[in-house]
């Protein structure tokens, strides 16, 4: 299966590095732990992702350009109900399913489909028309829908948690040895998957 070489593609390039980087924390661990300084970067992006985290109100926008606004909607609702009505085989579309959806079945989900499109373009139509000339109609069902919800704290994931850089840093020598006997064991645990992989 494609996905499974992938898988086991990437499984066999993480172990590859994890090697490397055993093979470094027993030969030259000092370079190493100037590259990860050097790479390691914390970036904050509260102060860029607050701006999105703000209410914007369109209601001014909306009720000043109600007419053309309520006339496109209404327009859309009805060119989807009439290619329905008058350009909309349901012989097409038992025909696009599987011999299989119809012996399980499943040849009520074209009905199902259409009474959903139907009932959500009607109620669409609807919406438009009032939006056109009557958009004060709809004030009632704008407050209630309109309230603004705080999002949960991201203060906990803004930090660094588990950092293993103490770690391998007061023992390069033994998390050395750890990542290439396991990384090791592992390739060679993978190398018959490997083979009948490079076999075909």
């Amino acid at each position: 299966m494609p996905w499974a070489e992938a898988l086991l593609l990437a499984l066999i390039v993480g172990l590859a590095l994890a090697l490397v980087v055993g093979v470094l924390l027993l030969a030259r661990p000092q370079a190493l732990f100037a590259l990860n300084s050097r790479m390691s970067r914390w970036v904050d992006t509260r102060a860029t992702l607050g701006i999105l985290d703000q209410p914007h109100s369109l209601e001014r926008f909306f009720y000043r350009h109600h007419r053309p606004m309520g006339i496109l909607i209404a327009m859309g609702a009805a060119y989807v109900l009439w290619r329905w009505a008058f350009d909309y085989q349901r012989s097409e579309v038992l025909a696009m399913l599987s011999r299989r959806w119809l012996a399980s079945g499943l040849d009520w989900v074209p009905a199902a489909l259409e009474a959903t499109v139907v009932a959500l373009h009607g109620a669409i139509l609807i919406v438009g028309l009032l939006v056109a000339f009557r958009p004060s109609l709809l004030k009632g069902v704008e407050r209630a829908a309109n309230h603004w919800q705080d999002g949960p704290a991201t203060t906990p994931f803004d930090s660094v948690v588990g950092s293993l850089d103490g770690a391998f840093e007061g023992h390069p020598r033994v998390s050395g040895l750890l990542l290439v006997v396991t990384a090791c064991w592992c390739l060679l645990a993978l190398a018959p998957f490997m083979a009948g992989v490079l076999a075909r």
